[in-house]
């Protein structure tokens, strides 16, 4: 089953509004075999929303529309699908009831506008909304299925859960294709170099590897298809190319589906009982942040100290001022300094420190923007790493706390 999914709202084509219904609804009928080949955006205008609804249902087994569902003149998503379906339009008296209720709960009276609301095509089962005033509608024609539901994603998603996904899931039935999902994420190795080491998984029958860039880590999409039937066959072929990229890519893979760096590095630290304090420059207390972003917490961080200015570091951290004239504060020498300096004042089991030049100025020809020292001291010793990033300001400071906890994660886990 092909499907598309039409969104209306001028709002979304404005970028006043984040359309997160359509990346909602396409992950739902992904997970059962249903793919989504289409996303169409289409504003308030009865002309072009006609046009595409019209392409839709010719070219899509199945289309859903969220959006314009509501009681003004602009709203006009049911009566246009009934249009191009050649379908009547009829009052549905029970909805017409339900939204009476609805106004009737907050002691208000009902505006006649609203009773257009309770209108739909010939023949549509309806869907309710208890949480609205937009009720939604599945109609069947010509072996298409259009589903209409409202724009709201607090409105839509229950009415989809509650309603739509039954009937989807039984039309689709246990012998159709499923997409069985696994993402692997990595750190530390770029997308090209990944593709290289992964060449010849990408071609495996049976499966589909795609390489995802995100800000400050690469996530390998395996997808598997399968019936409901054959998902312990699936499962076998994803345990097993998981396993592989494991073996090749080694501690370059640090978590997967859910799981995300923070929290592998939290669970760790609180499964050995260890703390950890923060000496930070660069990030300006971004790596604080993400350790305090786990819940419990305050088993493992004990604090930190966002040391921008040379002065601090030096009253805060104890970095000597020699080593600030003789080597810069963005050096090896003085991350080390940094994470012993915060390790020694907190009595932390380790300490992480990062100092560098995230930009836009501020660089130079021996110390370019994106150069970054990561310092770690354990009771073992200290030592700093150096790392070279790219990107706008952001993109740095974030790629810095990854790193950060990646290293954190690696000395954990070793």
């Amino acid at each position: 089953m092909k499907a598309e999914i039409v969104s209306t709202g001028t709002e979304l084509l404005l970028g006043e509004t984040l359309n997160t219904s359509a990346h909602y609804l396409t992950g739902k009928l992904s997970s059962i075999g249903i793919e989504v080949d289409y996303h169409t955006t289409v504003g308030d205008n009865s002309q072009r929303l006609e046009q595409v609804l019209h392409q839709a249902i010719e070219r899509s087994d199945l289309v859903i529309t969220t959006g314009g569902l509501g009681p003004t003149a602009d709203d006009l998503t049911k009566e246009l699908v009934a249009k191009v379906l050649d379908l009547k339009m009829e009052m549905d008296s029970s909805s017409l009831e339900q939204i009476k209720q609805f106004f009737g709960r907050r002691k208000a009276p009902m505006p006649s506008s609203n009773e257009k609301q309770a209108l739909f095509p010939q023949g549509s089962k309806i869907l309710p909304n208890p949480i609205g005033t937009a009720p939604g509608a599945i109609i069947e024609k010509n072996n298409k299925i259009i589903i209409i539901l409202p724009g709201p994603p607090f409105e839509m998603e229950p009415m989809f859960n509650n309603y739509v996904w039954p009937e989807l899931a039984e039309i689709s039935g246990s012998n159709a294709e499923r997409m069985n999902e696994r993402v692997l994420k990595v750190f530390g190795i770029g997308e090209s170099a990944i593709e290289k080491v992964l060449a010849e998984l990408m071609d495996l029958p049976n499966l589909t590897v795609a390489l995802l860039a995100k800000r400050a880590e690469m996530h390998i999409r395996l997808v598997a298809r399968s019936s409901e039937m054959e998902s312990g066959q699936a499962a076998k072929i994803l345990d097993d190319v998981e396993q592989e990229i494991r073996r090749r890519l080694g501690n370059k893979v640090f978590g997967k589906d859910q799981e995300t760096m923070m929290g592998i590095v939290g669970q760790a630290l609180s499964h050995q009982n260890l703390t950890i304090s923060t000496a930070e420059s660069c990030t300006g207390g971004l790596l604080g942040a993400a350790l305090t972003q786990e819940p419990g917490s305050s088993s493992f961080y004990l604090g930190g100290v966002v040391s921008y200015s040379n002065s601090l570091k030096q009253s805060l951290l104890g970095v000597g001022e020699e080593s600030l004239k003789a080597f810069g504060a963005v050096s090896e020498e003085v991350a080390k300094e940094m994470a012993e300096g915060i390790r020694s004042r907190t009595g932390s089991d380790l300490a992480v420190s990062t100092t560098g030049i995230a930009g836009p100025d501020g660089g130079s020809d021996l110390k370019p923007v994106g150069l970054v020292y990561i310092g770690i001291a354990t009771s073992e010793g200290v030592h700093a790493e150096k790392f070279q990033f790219y990107g706008e300001r952001e993109s740095v400071r974030q790629l810095t706390v990854q790193a950060a906890l990646n290293k954190v994660r690696l000395y954990v886990k070793q």
